[in-house]
């Protein structure tokens, strides 16, 4: 199903470990209208970047969130966050243009310079940013970019 121009359902509900594990990622019915806005604000980060992007993790239901170790109030479980990467360059290099062009969010994290992290909030885009990084075997996440 296409959700864009440039994205479709498939890419937000795709993992290799829900389907590993026989995990039914499904969106419900009932959240498809913030996958649908989540996606549109995706063409925003796109056309800001000037390149396309890759999601690597889009909507994850309750038990495959719980699997991946996400926090049980995770964005991605409501299918309003995105995590990706794109050939614009590195994650730190890809928040810093997507703030410098006045992209519209609530949580953008670079995650330990492997992806980014992007969360829309239909209500209060409170432009968050964060840089996630491992600090004694944990994650921990800084203020700003790192």
């Amino acid at each position: 199903m296409k959700l864009t121009e440039h994205f479709t359902l498939e890419e937000f509900t795709r993992s290799s470990i829900a389907s590993r594990l026989k995990i039914d990622n499904s969106v419900p019915t009932e959240l498809m209208p913030n996958i649908k806005f989540a996606a549109a604000k995706l063409e925003l980060v796109r056309q800001a970047l000037g390149k396309p992007i890759i999601i690597t993790s889009g909507y994850r239901c309750p038990a495959l969130n719980a699997r991946v170790g996400g926090v049980s109030t995770s964005a991605h479980t409501k299918g309003l966050a995105v995590d990706f990467h794109s050939s614009y360059g590195t994650p730190k290099e890809i928040c810093q243009r997507l703030i410098d062009a006045g992209v519209q969010f609530d949580k953008l994290i670079q995650e330990h310079n492997q992806w980014v992290h992007i969360g829309f909030s239909p209500n209060n885009n409170r432009q968050i940013v964060l840089t996630a990084v491992k600090q004694g075997g944990k994650t921990v996440y800084l203020n700003g970019l790192r």
